[in-house]
C-alpha cells in the first residue's frame, strides 16, 4: 500500500512538472513571437508602434510606456521629423539617465512590482488602470539607452515572487532594435536635414516636392510654394563676419518654422534661400503666411560680436498657387519646375520692390 501512494505521489510530482514544462513553453512561444515582430521592424516608427501598441493586446496589458535617453539632444529633432509625437506622454525623452537610479537603483535587472497610485501615475501618465508593472530596462554596452514599462490592471501580474527569465531577454531583444533603428534613422535624418539650420536640405525638398504635386492632383487642390531670400546677406556676412551670417540663417529657419503648419514643409534652397510648400492653401491664405514670416524674421534680433547692437535682418518673400483643374495627365515634373520658377520669380521682383516685402504671381502652365 505504501509503495501505491508513492507511486501515485510521483506520478502527481511528474504530472505537475510536466504541466509546467508545457506552460513554459507556451510562454516562450509567446514572447519568441513578438520577438521575431520586433526584429522584423524595418523602420522606427514600426518598432515603436510595435512595443507601444501591438504589445497591449499581444500581452494583455493596460498600458506600455517607454523612455528613452536622448543625452545628445538629436532624438528629439530624429522623432520631429518623423513625426512620432502621436504617442504622447507614453514616449517620453530624458537627456541623462538619472531617473533610472529611482527606477532600477545600482543594477539594471528587470523588476516586477505593484505600483500604488503616485508611481503608477509617473510611469503610466495616460493610465489610471495600472496596478502592477514590469520595468525592462534597455542597456546597450552597458550603458542604458531606455526603459519600457508593461503595466497590468491586475496586482497579482507582476509581482515580486515571478520569474523574469523571458522579460530579461525582451528586454535584451528590445536594446539592439532600439539602438539599431536609431542608428539607420539618425543617418537618414542626417541625409536629409540641413545641419546648420535643422530645416531639410535640397535633396530631402525634391522627394517631397514631387510626392505632394502627386497628392495635390489627386486631391484637387491648392498648392502654394513660397520662396524667401534674406536681405543683404553678403552685407551681414561681410560686416559681422560668416559666424554671424550662421546665426541669422538659424534664426531665420526657426522663424519660418514658427509660422507654419505640421503638414507644412520648410527646407533651405541654398545660400540665404528657403523654400516653402504650403498644401491645400490657396492664394489669399499663402499671402497671409507669407506676410506672418515676413513680420517674424523683421522682428529678429541677432546677436553678434562684431560690435554693439545686434543684426536685424529681413527678408523678400515670393509665392505662387497651384490648383489643377481636372487635368490628369499633366507632366508633373515640367510644372513642379514653372511652379518654383513663378515663386522665385515673384521673390525677386520683391528684392526690386525694395525688400521686405512679400510679392504673388500667378502661375500659369502650359502643357
Amino acid at each position: 500500500m505504501g509503495l501505491e501512494q508513492e507511486n501515485a505521489r510521483l506520478q502527481q510530482t511528474l504530472k505537475r512538472l510536466l504541466e509546467r514544462l508545457e506552460d513554459n513553453q507556451r510562454i516562450s512561444d509567446h514572447f519568441h513571437t513578438f520577438e521575431l515582430h520586433l526584429l522584423g521592424c524595418k523602420s522606427l516608427a514600426e518598432l515603436l508602434e510595435c512595443m507601444l501598441n501591438e504589445a497591449l493586446d499581444h500581452f494583455s496589458l493596460s498600458d506600455v510606456s517607454l523612455i528613452l535617453v536622448d543625452s545628445d539632444y538629436s532624438l528629439k529633432g530624429v522623432l520631429e521629423y518623423l513625426q512620432l509625437g502621436i504617442y504622447g506622454n507614453r514616449l517620453q525623452l530624458r537627456h541623462s539617465d538619472d531617473f533610472a537610479m529611482t527606477l532600477y537603483g545600482n543594477k539594471y535587472d528587470v523588476l516586477l512590482d505593484v505600483l500604488d497610485p503616485l508611481a503608477a501615475g509617473r510611469l503610466f501618465p495616460n493610465s489610471a488602470e495600472v496596478k502592477s508593472a514590469a520595468l525592462l530596462p534597455l542597456e546597450r554596452h552597458g550603458v542604458l539607452i531606455g526603459s519600457l514599462h508593461l503595466g497590468s490592471n491586475s496586482a497579482e501580474r507582476f509581482t515580486r515572487d515571478k520569474g523574469v527569465d523571458f522579460l530579461s531577454f525582451l528586454a535584451s531583444i528590445c536594446g539592439v532594435c532600439i539602438e539599431n533603428a536609431l542608428a539607420r534613422e539618425h543617418l537618414r535624418y542626417q541625409s536629409q536635414i540641413d545641419m546648420l539650420t535643422q530645416v531639410r536640405n535640397r535633396m530631402s525638398f525634391d522627394a517631397e516636392f514631387a510626392k505632394e504635386l502627386e497628392r495635390t492632383q489627386r486631391g484637387d487642390d491648392h498648392l502654394t510654394c513660397l520662396f524667401v531670400d534674406l536681405d543683404h546677406f553678403k552685407s551681414i556676412n561681410d560686416q559681422y563676419g560668416h559666424t554671424a551670417g550662421d546665426n541669422c540663417l538659424r534664426a531665420a529657419a526657426d522663424a519660418i518654422a514658427g509660422q507654419l503648419r505640421k503638414t507644412d514643409l520648410v527646407a533651405r534652397y541654398g545660400g540665404e534661400e528657403f523654400v516653402v510648400l504650403l498644401p491645400r492653401c490657396d492664394e489669399e491664405s499663402g499671402m497671409v503666411t507669407a506676410e506672418r514670416i515676413r513680420a517674424a524674421i523683421e522682428q529678429l534680433r541677432v546677436d553678434h560680436i562684431a560690435g554693439d547692437g545686434c543684426i536685424r535682418p529681413t527678408a523678400s518673400l515670393g509665392l505662387s498657387t497651384w490648383h489643377p483643374v481636372g487635368e490628369k495627365r499633366t507632366d508633373l515634373q515640367k510644372l513642379g519646375v514653372r511652379l518654383l520658377n513663378t515663386a522665385d520669380e515673384a521673390m525677386y521682383e520683391a528684392k526690386r520692390d525694395g525688400r521686405n516685402r512679400v510679392v504673388f504671381k500667378p502661375f500659369y502652365y502650359l502643357v
